[in-house]
């Protein structure tokens, strides 16, 4: 994701470790060709203002929005963009960038307390945002975690977010980042995936998920409405599917 550029040095790094090219034109191409999946953007800060409804407009039917990163950053386009997208009629839905070095509970109420989430049928699950370390350089430690300790930090976490939301939250995370600081962990399988992997014709199948429910295909996408690149994904599924996930 957009946060403050750092997904693109992530992925940029896991890229040279896992052999993936990223952006690649011609399945970005093969993406937005489907009219069996919809698709969406996620934004943040670092997006500036976005024009949701020329996003819709384009073609888009759902946002992620940064609300909030680790135990006190908060976007200051998170009630914008986040009104601004369900204005737009889009489904919308809020993430937190994980920072499992600190608290996992002072994190989740962090998030809940900015997000104010209400189960109002356009509401997509709360999201966890596991990627690596924006400190380092190279973007694959794990926070200085052992797969137990990582798996304790995300179950935590998610506990919170159920207990206060009644949702089971979408984990966000890539194959590289689950494999290297999970252990491939088959714990949170019933948590809906959004797998990020770019310029594969399909993700990779990992934790035990049969499937992903959201995919993000491309960090360099063009999309109405938006200054500049932007992440584009598709959901696994027609826009019923997607209502229902809303509705909970």
């Amino acid at each position: 994701m957009n946060v403050h550029k750092r997904l693109s040095v992530f992925l940029a790094s896991s890229a040279l470790l896992c052999g993936l090219a990223a952006g690649n034109g011609a399945a970005h191409a093969a993406v937005d060709a489907s009219a069996k999946q919809v698709l969406g953007i996620d934004v943040s800060n670092h997006n500036g203002p976005v024009d949701f409804k020329a996003v819709k407009k384009d073609g888009r039917d759902f946002a992620f929005v940064l609300a909030t990163d680790g135990s006190s950053f908060r976007s200051e386009l998170f009630d914008r963009q986040y009104r601004g997208a369900s204005k737009a009629g889009m489904f919308r839905g809020a993430y937190h960038f994980a920072r499992p070095d600190s608290s996992a509970t002072k994190q989740a109420n962090h998030f809940l307390k900015t997000v104010n989430y209400r189960n109002d049928g356009k509401s997509l699950p709360p999201v966890l945002d596991m990627e690596a370390n924006p400190a380092d350089p190279h973007g694959s430690t794990c926070y200085g975690l052992n797969h137990k300790q990582m798996k304790a930090w995300i179950k935590d976490f998610l506990g919170k977010v159920k207990k206060t939301t009644k949702r089971d939250a979408i984990i966000y995370t890539s194959p590289v980042f689950w494999r290297e600081c999970t252990g491939n962990s088959k714990a949170f399988k019933d948590n809906p995936l959004w797998i990020a992997q770019w310029g594969v014709d399909k993700p990779d199948k990992i934790g035990g998920w049969p499937d992903y429910t959201f995919w993000q295909y491309s960090e360099s996408g063009h999309v109405d409405g938006v200054e500049g690149k932007v992440d584009v994904n598709r959901f696994n599924g027609g826009v019923a599917k997607l209502g229902k996930l809303a509705q909970g």
